[in-house]
């Protein structure tokens, strides 16, 4: 019974920590030129903010036509996955982060977004 019971004890942190990554690189806030999936042309500006505890903000205009939408994110390996608080969509691009630079590719447009200092 103890084995069974260790063997859960290790286990269950194991779970939890796959589910729910997070890579310290991703985390402050991020500004850039969100671009049109069809075209690639610039759209608006954009600030996406990451925090430790799996929350994604994007700040979408600017002024008082700034909008804000909140996420909760994780990720695997070089996978980002969000999903948004209000409609429960998940979406799925891959990221990097070199230097101050974090690039998203999300349907074929790659978005570059650099690090507030």
């Amino acid at each position: 019974m103890k084995q069974i019971l260790l063997i859960l004890a290790w286990c269950l942190p194991m779970a939890c920590n796959s589910q729910m990554q997070q890579d310290a690189k991703l985390i402050g806030k991020w500004k850039g030129l969100l671009k049109e999936t069809g075209t690639g042309d610039p759209v608006e500006k954009i600030i996406l903010e990451f925090t430790e505890d799996g929350k994604f903000i994007q700040y979408l205009g600017e002024n008082k036509m700034q909008n804000k939408i909140e996420f909760t994110y994780r990720v695997r390996n070089n996978k980002l996955v969000t999903v948004e608080n209000e409609t429960k969509d998940e979406t799925e691009g891959t990221y990097s982060v070199k230097n101050d630079t974090l690039t998203i590719l999300y349907e074929g447009v790659e978005n570059r977004y650099v690090k507030f200092k």
